[in-house]
Formats: C-alpha cells, structure tokens, sequence
C-alpha cells in the first residue's frame, strides 16, 4: 500500500480491501469494517476497525498496520453479537426496572455493527443490522443514556467545585463544566442519530446532525473561550445552563423520537421564570428524574419534564403554548392541556423546580 489513504473515504476502501482478504485467509463466515472514517469522520491518523466473524481462531484482538495506518483486527464469534442484539433490544431503562446495563464497550460494538461497512456475509450479519434497524430507539437510548450519566456526573464535579474555597479548584470546575457541555452535546448528536462514540467528533456531529436552530455558534464559543477569564461563577453558569438545556431537549424530545427542531428554549431568555439551575435530568422510558448532585430528586412524568424544560426564562404563557404546540407530536405529551400545563408549573415551582420571584418553596 502507498501512503493515498489520507482521507476518510481512502481509509474505509482499504478497510474493505483489508477485511476481505483476511476473512478469506482466517476462513471467518462474515466480517465488517466500522470506525470513524467509515461513518463520514476520520482524520489523516485514524485507524481501521475490522471485525472477522466466525473465524476458526475463537475470539481474539490483534494489530497490523498497512504502511502508516494502524488496523485493529477484532476475531468474534457470532453467538457474540446475537447476545449483544438480544440485550440491546432487550434493556428495558425503566425508572422501576432498571436492570443490568450494558457497558460501553457493548453499547459501542453495537453502534459499530449498526453503522459499519459488511464486507463478507453469509446473511446472518445483515438479520443482525436489520433487527436493530427495526428498533432503533433501543440503542439510540443506550447511547443517549450513556452521555446523559457522563454530563451529570461532570456537572455535578464542577457545581462542587465551584463551592469550594480552595483557589486551585476552580481549575479544575471549569475542566468539568466544558466535559459536561461536550458529553450533553454528544447526547444531542445521538438523539439525532448520530451514534458515533468517539468524543473528538462532537463538533463534526453537531454541524451535520445536529437540529436547526441549535445555538451550535455558542456552543464551540462555551467549550473554547476561559470561563474563568471575567467573572468564573456567571462563566460556570452558563457552562451548566447550556449542559441542562442540552440534556432536557435529549430528555424528552429526542428521546421521544420527536426531531429536535421542534425545540424553543435552547437559550435563556429574560422572562422571570426558570428551571432551578442545580438539577439535571434523567430519562427513562416511563420518566424523567431530575437529581440535585448531592441533593433531593423528583421522579416526573414526560410532560411534567416538557413542561420543566421549557421553562428556561419563559413566561407561563409561552411554555404553555410550545408544550401545547409539542403535545401533537408524540403520545408521551397528547395528555397535555392549557389547564393541565398551568397546574405542572404550579407544582414545578412549589417543588422549587422552577424559580420566580415571589414563588414560595415547599421543604424537600
């Protein structure tokens, strides 16, 4: 080989050419090629994932290069991946059930098989991809669910280290406060099906998936200017403002499978009502929970969620007609209506959810 494949599409042919040729040699039954150039991203230095499926060999991993590109070389067993389709469909990610998850070595193989190039095939890989292809909110919600956890956790580093008197650990909140904002941004490229792992891509994933309207400017703005250049707390706050909002959109909409264009509220606004800034969402199926790291949670249904998210410094009356507006697009919020939406923020401020001046707060 010359030193050509220099470019994605280069490095997912010889991908191809390199999987064909050593399921031939290693007698596997099938075998795929998956990674970040075959999926549209890639750089000069990326490498080539080829799966071998079936080979005689037993499961193995082993690493060649191809002149300067590096080949990870993956020997699985086809029972393998018809375990992992069977608990990628089968994960219910229920408030009330929420089992064993699967890690995100599996989760990812799962998304590779989804989106790789099948090279050789004798029909059962293709019976895998279409029985994942027939569900897709089942992995699209592992791998939103997987981003959701990583941004609360870094959001909840950086809310505990923004209280601390210590100097030096401002430093490190606002490291947190931008991993928080990259993995809610990595929530919201799965939720528009972007699946791809890798977290350098995130801003690649955004500018091709990412819905119309997303405020994508300010986003590369949070994660490259200092937030702690002027003012470090009102810098924090708006890493964790933007990190909540990327969250609840992901939440609900996306998780509802409803396109996250439809979303309003992706930026404040000067209205004085708003979502409590501490908490976090977490979805699943049947709800979404909102937890205070450290702190109290709530368990809601997904229109008093909707309701919650869109409240990011709106007034009653325009919540109450976007939610309106999102009742008609998915059965988790047809229930919703001007008395029913005005009663959950009622209760969302009582909660202290939801913040106005003169709403009283009820004691956790």
């Amino acid at each position: 080989m010359t030193a050509a494949a220099h470019t994605a599409p280069d490095r997912a042919h010889l991908g191809r050419s390199i999987a064909s040729r050593l399921a031939s040699t290693t007698h596997a039954s099938a075998s795929f090629v998956a990674g970040s150039s075959v999926v549209g991203l890639g750089s000069a230095t990326s490498d080539i994932d080829v799966y071998l499926i079936g080979s005689p060999s037993g499961e193995q991993r082993r690493q060649m290069f191809a002149d300067t590109v590096r080949v990870d070389v993956q020997h699985l067993r086809l029972d393998t991946l018809e375990s992992l389709v069977e608990r990628v469909l089968d994960t219910p990610l229920r408030s009330d059930h929420p089992g064993p998850l699967l890690s995100q070595h599996d989760i990812a193989l799962a998304v590779r098989l989804l989106t790789g190039d099948i090279v050789t095939d004798s029909g059962a890989l293709t019976a895998l991809r279409t029985q994942l292809a027939e569900q897709p909110l089942c992995l699209s919600r592992l791998v939103m669910n997987h981003w959701i956890l990583a941004a609360f956790f870094a959001a909840e580093d950086c809310l505990g280290l923004r209280q601390s008197d210590h100097p030096d650990d401002l430093d490190p909140a606002a490291l947190a406060g931008q991993r928080a904002l990259l993995c809610a941004g990595k929530a919201l490229a799965a939720a528009g099906g972007d699946l791809y792992f890798g977290e350098k891509w995130v801003w690649r994933q955004l500018a091709r998936s990412g819905p119309d309207g997303f405020p994508l400017a300010e986003f590369r703005r949070l994660l490259r200017v200092d937030p702690l250049a002027d003012d470090p707390q009102a810098g924090l706050t708006a890493l964790t403002s933007f990190t909540q909002s990327c969250l609840i959109a992901t939440a609900t909409l996306g998780w509802h499978d409803i396109a996250l264009s439809h979303w309003p509220a992706w930026q404040a606004g000067t209205a004085p009502l708003h979502r409590s800034p501490t908490f976090f969402p977490r979805a699943y199926a049947d709800m979404v929970t909102l937890v205070e790291p450290a702190g109290r949670h709530f368990r809601l249904p997904p229109d008093a969620a909707l309701i919650w998210g869109l409240s990011n410094g709106h007034s009653t009356q325009t919540v109450t007609a976007n939610a309106l507006r999102l009742a008609q697009q998915s059965p988790a919020y047809a229930q919703l209506t001007e008395q029913r939406c005005r009663a959950i923020t009622t209760e969302l401020q009582r909660a202290g959810l939801l913040t106005e001046p003169g709403t009283p707060r009820e004691s956790p």
